[in-house]
């Protein structure tokens, strides 16, 4: 679509700041891609010069995804990040720039361990303080983490705090003789016209004469200057309404005044002020112990680089001057930290070429710091010109008219600043022109009408219909496909109960497809998940509805996690001489024993009978062949747990791998049933989800444990500190039916998004204007804004208008009359100005915002049997669960994959699996028989030994004896350790000799790193770490070697055996990384070989201990490929993108191999690349 004027003029302006005014739906989301576009085409800008920040990752992507559709892979040469990927870049490049060693900032710290932290750290405070008393640590973690978003310092805390104290004794002070005035009744014909004149009045021009435009500190006001401004609303509001009121008034002043025995009135929020100086306290122990422990949280991602830029002046030039051009998208989600990391870049130039784009009504994530409050203030901080986009392209006029009537009721916004009013009007650069978009902004007067924009003359459905009946069935395919090819339509629908409510919604989305509406042009939109969770059943319903539904769930929720963790529990009581016979019930309950509840029972029933252990009462229990099994699996399991390492306990535990037990003096084999049971269907997406689960506790695991020797303890501790501090282990759910599906998502989830047709759910006050917990820590009232702003009204206001404007052409609002289960009325939603009025017969909601043919009651309820079909499908259907609709959710893992060259390997070597087995490893991430790690622990330590022996210089003697102290120090059983130690000193001396002299050449590197390049291929994201480099600064030379801790035969070639025809792909894939490095570019690849660390026992002629091998890889044996190697790379890159190989037809799965061999494989090869070509012919 070609840009209009005003978004060319914003393109085209390259003179300086510019801040972009937005709306939804008015092409934002072109325009920084556009402006790129143009910087490039009409400058001789380097493309590394300019940098774009968007909020989110996903943004950045789809950013760099189009750029790269406009201007090819120059795009992969812009930065295009996240605020905390560009600090990470900072940190990065401040650890090369300092000369003093700094911290190392990698991963952030999780909230679990942040709340342990705080949770000790509060301990340590003296009785006496207030926050001592604060149950939740997380309550604190949460108000010190939002002091530090708005840049609030502890000595400023402590500031703020004197600065108070003083304020409040001159209020009390000032305003206590005019608060005698208020009486004790406040009735009376004229009282509120009394009270105006003799206390609102006195008190609002006192505080008037006390505030003032200098903060404290930061953004931080007196107390004077925010009561000042909460009474002059207050105030204003009830004159300005035709029956005024004093109650607003009256509460509000008793909420911050109250008489004291003498009769004065006194500030009532001391206690705040208080507290802030605790939490101080509190935030500084807490900084240093991160610093002293180094660690961080995922704040200081933006605060260490904003550190390290305002304390040295070069550094920040030197960062300057990387960009002449700077673009950042929804700048109205920006926060105070966010803002100040990107002024100290752009102030360093004069007149600094960077562009915010925003809607301040869309400011929906103040809960995570943002301010809308960012647009003014970078207007006012870098002067921009303001470029105010008007004409919307998505919504159509009665949409538009309507979500401004929920705009209009914000009481902050760019235009209704004071500041940014007096700005306006004081500026001479201010055309009349501006002033009256930004002031007609929120108006109708400047949306864009079209004549097609007609609106319906007749509802969708008679009233008579409607007002009987639940359901409209009555209604045809054919009504409903002519009404919906309208320009645009708003309906209301209120239902006695949820349950109706949610009955219509999934008939009427079934008769919009079944008129030719596609699923996926359908939003249904919600404030909160536990709003679609009752909703699903219902759709499905409908087999044509597929859905779309993404939700963070708590793995330790999860049954079989649970069973999982429950059995750790139980066999750790057992270790620790603890006696959980009480575990037993549930334990033996799990399906995947597959015991009859008949035995479980007479099994158990003797536990409340006698004081039998759990072990004694498995072993005397003969009914059943298991039960012997279990006491001997349950018994051995605990005896090992001290001394086994957690992967090898955890893998034997599911099943991955037997056991041997003891029983009756034989010695048998036993495997538990867990993995199998719950992974009958390795395609099913139970088995992904499973395998998903598993390898996210064990990552968790991992990432909160220091210790390199992990046991059964750990975990335990690790659950028991998830447990206490309340906080879960996440996992993001994303389900989709198809491409083609009705999408269920949060109003915030939304954002960006937009359908033909929108669905708003639960649109009364418990849905979209609900309380939401508060932080705990009640804050003085001038840092009221950064406190919890979910429950602000403006926040939930701007929700709401987002939510509304994603709609296209037709937006249907429902709600439920009364909450379910109580019997208790829902109350309308307020934004909508809606209310419950009567008529002669009966109640009605009324709702000025929509015409009354559009607001439709519904009085009917289901029958019984509909509600029992609902609920029957929720207990035989699993929230979004069938297992043969995997393929989605699969494809959604793969989506942003990087491919690397073992990648490749692991693909094509078909001996070991092949596709399967990649699918396994890096799809499914299912756990592996560990029974082989050993040789991977080798390779590993090679590896290490090879790079010590590069960088540090080390002799043959060190490299060894640092190999052994290693290999002693491995988290392995003691036969395994043994093992190591004897294939080291057997083979790691010949290796050395063998190739010495290549890992000490002049320009050698080791373990050379690609993946902070994040290198593409035409299109296709690649990685990977280069064992060994000798390079030829000189001359632009680099010799490639790849270590392997095998060995080969004299006669093997490239071309004859297997492991040499599939490593051969792998120096490819190096030489490839190599050519597209910005550090390797220019150099040529002189050779690539592979060194071979085992000797060959069998040939002894040369040496008799046998020979090391090396081999290189040669144009002539490269020549020999069945295929080119980089069409290769694009076969196998769209297999694993695609998902082709799982499906049952798929080509590469009808080859029928038993037992592939060399030739089976090349085959294999050319297969691939055959089947993608075709595809993309």
């Amino acid at each position: 679509m070609p840009l209009n004027a005003k978004q060319q003029a914003a393109v085209e302006y390259l003179e300086g700041p510019l801040l972009v005014l937005a709306g939804p739906g008015t092409g934002k989301t072109q325009l920084l891609s556009k402006k790129v576009e143009y910087i490039l085409e009409h400058t001789d800008t380097d493309p590394s010069m300019i940098l774009c920040i968007t909020f989110t990752d996903a943004g950045a992507k789809n950013m760099k995804d189009r750029l790269r559709s406009m201007i090819g892979q120059t795009a992969d040469k812009i930065d295009i990040m996240t605020f905390h990927s560009f600090g990470q870049k900072i940190l990065s490049l401040y650890n090369h720039y300092s000369d003093k060693p700094q911290r190392v900032f990698s991963n952030p710290i999780e909230e679990v361990t942040q709340t342990k932290i705080i949770s000790e750290l509060q301990e340590k405070l003296p009785t006496s303080y207030i926050i001592r008393t604060v149950r939740d640590p997380k309550d604190l973690l949460k108000a010190i983490g939002k002091i530090k978003v708005a840049k609030i310092s502890p000595e400023e805390m402590r500031q703020i705090v004197a600065q108070n104290e003083s304020d409040i004794k001159i209020l009390e002070e000032k305003l206590s003789p005019i608060l005698q005035n208020l009486p004790a009744r406040t009735a009376g014909k004229n009282i509120f016209n009394t009270l105006t004149e003799t206390v609102y009045i006195p008190m609002l021009q006192t505080l008037g004469e006390l505030k003032t435009d200098q903060p404290i500190v930061k953004n931080v006001y007196s107390i004077a200057t925010i009561l000042y401004e909460k009474v002059y609303t207050l105030l204003e509001s009830q004159q300005n309404t035709e029956k005024s009121s004093v109650s607003p008034l009256n509460s509000f002043i008793k909420k911050y005044f109250s008489k004291d025995q003498s009769g004065n009135y006194k500030f009532s929020d001391t206690a705040s002020n208080k507290r802030l100086t605790e939490i101080a306290e509190l935030y500084e122990s807490y900084q240093n112990y991160l610093s002293e422990h180094d660690l961080y949280d995922f704040n200081d991602m933006i605060e260490a680089p904003i550190n390290y830029l305002e304390q040295d002046a070069d550094f920040r030039r030197k960062i300057a001057q990387n960009y002449l051009y700077i673009m950042v998208d929804e700048y109205q989600d920006t926060n105070p930290s966010q803002t100040r990391l990107l002024e100290l870049i752009a102030d360093e130039q004069e007149s600094p070429t960077v562009m915010a784009v925003g809607d301040d009504d869309q400011s929906i994530y103040e809960f995570q710091g943002a301010r809308a409050s960012s647009l003014i203030h970078f207007k006012n901080h870098f002067n921009a010109k303001v470029i105010v986009l008007t004409d919307n392209y998505r919504s159509t006029t009665e949409i538009l008219q309507f979500s401004r009537k929920i705009a209009d009721q914000l009481d902050e916004s760019f235009v209704k600043n004071e500041t940014m009013q007096r700005s306006l009007h004081a500026e001479e650069t201010v055309t009349s022109e501006l002033k009256k978009e930004l002031t007609a902004v929120r108006n109708q007067d400047i949306l864009k009408f079209s004549p097609e924009d007609t609106t319906f003359e007749q509802n969708i459905y008679s009233e008579k219909n409607n007002a009987s009946s639940v359901t409209s069935s009555t209604a045809s395919s054919e009504t409903l496909n002519n009404n919906f090819t309208q320009k645009s339509f708003i309906e209301r629908h209120q239902f006695l109960n949820q349950d109706a409510e949610y009955y219509w919604i999934a008939e009427r989305v079934h008769q919009l497809i079944q008129s030719g509406a596609k699923p996926s042009d359908i939003g249904i939109l919600f404030p909160k998940h536990a709003l679609a969770t009752p909703l699903i059943p219902y759709l499905r319903k409908y087999p044509e509805i597929n859905i779309a539904y993404e939700r963070t769930e708590n793995i330790l929720e999860n049954q079989q996690i649970h069973e999982l963790t429950t059995l750790c529990q139980f066999i750790f009581k057992l270790a620790e001489g603890e006696e959980p016979a009480f575990m037993l019930p549930e334990i033996l309950s799990f399906d995947f024993w597959n015991i009859p509840s008949d035995d479980m029972i007479l099994s158990i029933q003797s536990i409340s009978r006698n004081r039998r252990t759990a072990l004694e009462i498995l072993r005397a229990y003969h009914d059943h062949p298991l039960y012997e099994k279990l006491a001997a699996f349950f018994a051995e399991l605990a005896q090992k747990s001290y001394n086994l390492p957690l992967e090898y306990f955890l893998d034997i535990l599911i099943g991955v791998t037997p056991i041997e037990l003891k029983i009756n003096d034989q010695i048998i084999s036993f495997t538990s049933p867990f993995l199998g049971f719950y992974t009958q269907d390795l395609y099913s997406k139970a088995t992904f989800d499973l395998y998903n689960r598993l390898n996210l506790l064990r990552n968790t695991i991992i990432s909160h444990t220091e210790k390199n020797k992990l046991r059964l303890r750990d975990l335990i501790q690790l659950l028991d500190d998830f447990t206490e501090t309340k906080t879960p282990i996440t996992e993001q759910t994303f389900y989709k039916d198809s491409d083609d599906s009705v999408n269920l998502m949060t109003a915030h989830k939304s954002k960006g998004l937009e359908f033909k047709h929108v669905f708003l759910i639960s649109a009364n006050a418990s849905g979209w204007d609900s309380s939401n917990r508060s932080s705990g820590i009640s804050l003085p009232l001038n840092l009221d804004f950064i406190g919890d702003s979910l429950n602000t009204s403006d926040g939930k206001k701007r929700l709401l208008f987002v939510a509304i404007t994603r709609a296209a052409k037709t937006l249907t609002i429902t709600s439920s009359k009364f909450a379910d289960d109580t019997g208790k009325e829902n109350k309308p939603l307020a934004f909508l100005d809606e209310k419950i009025t009567q008529d002669e017969t009966s109640n009605f909601l009324y709702s000025p915002f929509i015409p009354n043919s559009r607001v439709i009651e519904h009085s009917a309820e289901l029958s019984d049997a509909e509600k029992a079909s609902a609920i029957r499908r929720t207990w035989l259907i699993k929230l979004l669960d069938p297992s043969e609709k995997l393929k989605p959710l699969l494809l959604e893992r793969v989506r942003d994959f990087r491919l690397s060259a073992s990648h490749i390997s692991t693909f094509i070597q078909l001996t070991y699996s092949g596709p399967l087995a990649f699918y396994q490893q890096n799809v499914l991430h299912a756990p592996q028989d560990t029974s082989n790690s050993i040789s991977l622990v080798y390779g590993n330590l090679i590896h290490r030994v090879f790079e010590e022996i590069t960088n540090n210089q080390i002799s043959k003697e060190e490299a060894i004896s640092f190999y052994l102290d290693e290999a002693k120090n491995q988290d392995l059983l003691e036969e395994d350790i043994q093992t190591l130690l004897e294939r080291g000193q057997n083979e790691l001396p010949l290796a050395i000799d063998a190739f010495e002299h290549i890992l000490r050449a002049p320009g050698a590197k080791a373990e050379v790193d690609f993946s902070k390049e994040k290198l593409t291929f035409e299109g296709i994201p690649i990685t990977g770490k280069i064992d060994h480099l000798n390079i030829d600064e000189e001359n632009k030379i680099i010799d490639l070697y790849d270590f392997k801790t095998s060995t080969i035969a004299n006669k093997d070639t490239w071309q004859s055996k297997e492991s040499l025809f599939v490593y051969h792909f792998q120096l490819l894939f190096y030489r490839l990384l190599l050519k597209l490095s910005k550090t390797y570019q220019n150099y040529t690849v002189r050779s690539m070989n592979l060194l071979f660390t085992a000797p060959n026992r069998s040939e002894v002629l040369e040496s008799p201990t046998g020979k090391i091998h090396s081999i290189e890889l040669t144009e002539e044996a490269i020549a020999k490929d069945p295929v080119l190697f980089e069409d290769l790379v694009h076969a196998v890159y769209y297999q694993i993108t695609s998902l082709d190989f799982l499906n049952s037809d798929s080509p590469i799965n009808t080859l029928g191999l038993e037992n592939p061999n060399l030739t089976d494989i090349k085959h294999f090869c050319k297969k691939l690349v055959e089947i993608y070509k075709e595809k993309n012919s």
